[in-house]
């Protein structure tokens, strides 16, 4: 309901706030009626509207671009993750992505550089009209093959945010969809829409491919994709004593059978259909579900080692013996009697505020060394996973040289906020889909109100 409302007040709005820039600033502002694309014009006109990123405006300064404030405008900022045919919650068929590219293209706007972006966000310079950020979390190696070629083909610009210890060493870099363009057969390309791969013990993991530091590297040089932080691991923590089904992932999943609803309580061998859903503690078969929190949030809650030490002297650890060991309702009433006997206090421990950061500092830390060596260059823009960071993490961020924080909230990115960027998640779909969440989200009262609703 309140995505129509929105959409049956943006026409009438859009008229009233027309008038008004009239007669306050003689022109219109951006997001009221259609500007010029701003590649149309010659390369002075673009070399004025794009101020290098040292230079500093007051945000609230009267600074226009062709009539606009810079004070009333929001940088829709859009959020991807995998650009592939496999379906998924967080996938975008290559086929929808070059519509909404195309269509973006084609109705004047433009995905700008992480360096304008950047620029905009810490200093509030002024941007060209109808820009926008495309940002893609995780570096996975469809990003590469098929969204690279896609928006450079259609004057696109955006940026990846890499988990640095999953990029991948391979040397070469691999076809793309341009060579397959030129004729090149779609088999060669590598399998990226094939993720699910089956195991000896009965069941299927996901394996994604990531691109390679040398990939990274070529995408950079070619001006279109530049690539940023998304931390070390991408890991989670336990995060306190509370066990069974308390995780989101398990709280709104029926389990289809005895073996599925134990996987809810404890840690059980199975399908894995996420990649970045493991905890920076060894796996253990048998052990409690804790509650789970991301990596740069969450104070670490500890298994004690008598807790696991119990544990994996009942449940067999090798994953076929494991399952089996599930399959038996007397062996997981076992199992909860002996993490009954446990008081919360003797299940584990959280680790000390000083043991947090050290952890969090070298997580950032590490992040950070490793884009500046295989780079060449230092990042400033880091993307907390799963869009959850903390005071802490955003200290230890920018000791690590980081001073640009985007986060998954939807909202307002006006000028001068580097802070908290808002994006919002892109759907399956095509361009009518896209163009409305384009409108939306350039303006700020507009975009602060569609945030809340949760569209």
């Amino acid at each position: 309901r309140p995505f129509f409302c929105i959409r049956a007040w943006l026409k009438p709005c859009a008229l009233h706030h027309k008038k008004a820039a009239r007669t306050v600033f003689g022109s219109v502002p951006h997001g009221v009626r259609r500007f010029p694309h701003p590649l149309s014009g010659g390369k002075e006109q673009r070399a004025r509207a794009i101020p290098s990123a040292d230079q500093t405006i007051p945000p609230n300064s009267l600074q226009t671009v062709q009539g606009c404030p810079m004070s009333a405008y929001s940088l829709p900022v859009l959020m991807y993750h995998y650009v592939s045919r496999f379906p998924g919650a967080i996938a975008v068929s290559p086929e929808h992505f070059e519509d909404q590219c195309r269509g973006m293209a084609e109705h004047g706007w433009r995905g700008i550089g992480l360096d304008e972006a950047e620029a905009f966000l810490l200093k509030g310079a002024p941007l060209p009209p109808r820009s926008l950020l495309i940002t893609f979390d995780d570096g996975y190696l469809d990003n590469y093959v098929y969204a690279w070629p896609i928006l450079r083909k259609y004057g696109h610009k955006g940026v990846v945010f890499a988990v640095t210890e999953r990029m991948e060493a391979e040397k070469k870099c691999r076809p793309t969809l341009a060579e397959v363009w030129e004729g090149l057969p779609p088999s060669s390309l590598p399998p990226v829409d094939a993720p699910m791969h089956d195991t000896p013990f009965g069941y299927q993991v996901r394996r994604d491919m990531f691109f390679s530091w040398e990939e990274a590297r070529h995408m950079e040089s070619s001006g279109v994709m530049a690539v940023a932080a998304h931390s070390a691991r991408h890991l989670a923590v336990f995060a306190g004593p509370e066990w069974g089904p308390v995780n989101r992932h398990d709280r709104y999943q029926k389990p289809a059978s005895a073996l599925e609803a134990a996987g809810q309580r404890f840690h059980v061998p199975g399908t894995r259909a996420n990649t970045f859903n493991a905890v920076d503690f060894p796996e253990v078969w048998g052990l409690p579900r804790f509650k789970e929190r991301p990596f740069l949030y969450s104070r670490a809650f500890i298994p004690s080692p008598d807790l696991v030490a119990a544990v994996q002297r009942l449940v067999p650890q090798e994953p076929a013996e494991a399952r089996t060991f599930f399959q038996s309702a007397g062996n997981i009433a076992a199992l909860e009697t002996l993490v009954a006997g446990f008081s919360p206090d003797r299940l584990g421990t959280l680790e000390s505020e000083a043991a947090r950061r050290s952890r969090v500092h070298e997580e950032l830390g590490a992040c950070a060394e490793t884009l500046r060596r295989e780079l060449g260059h230092p990042v400033r823009s880091l993307c907390w996973p799963w869009g959850s960071g903390s005071e802490v993490a955003r200290e230890e961020g920018r000791k690590a040289g980081f001073s640009v924080f985007f986060t998954t909230r939807m909202g307002a990115n006006p000028p001068a906020a580097p802070e908290a960027v808002h994006r919002f998640k892109v759907r399956d779909a095509g361009w009518s889909w896209l163009r409305l969440r384009l409108e939306i989200y350039s303006r700020p009262w507009l975009a602060r109100l569609y945030g809340a609703c949760r569209i």
